[in-house]
């Protein structure tokens, strides 16, 4: 998975890069600018899971993703 692949992702679920690098639990927007950039390749796990939102509707994207964000450790 490349580096644009990513980013269209994230900017087909519009959510900015702080709030994708959130959600992918990375440390920071700059890990994720380094994956854009294709400096850096998101784990197995990650380009796995980002496959899975990229292949159903935004919608059912949208819905996982709250879900799931309702799962955080407090």
């Amino acid at each position: 998975m490349l580096g644009k692949d990513v980013r269209r992702i994230r900017e087909g679920l519009e959510m900015d890069r702080d709030e994708f690098a959130e959600f992918l639990c990375l440390s920071s927007y700059n890990a994720l600018m380094n994956i854009e950039t294709d400096y850096r390749r998101p784990n197995k796990f990650v380009m796995r899971f980002l496959r899975y939102l990229d292949s159903v509707s935004k919608k059912n994207a949208k819905v996982l993703i709250e879900e799931l964000k309702r799962h955080e450790p407090k």
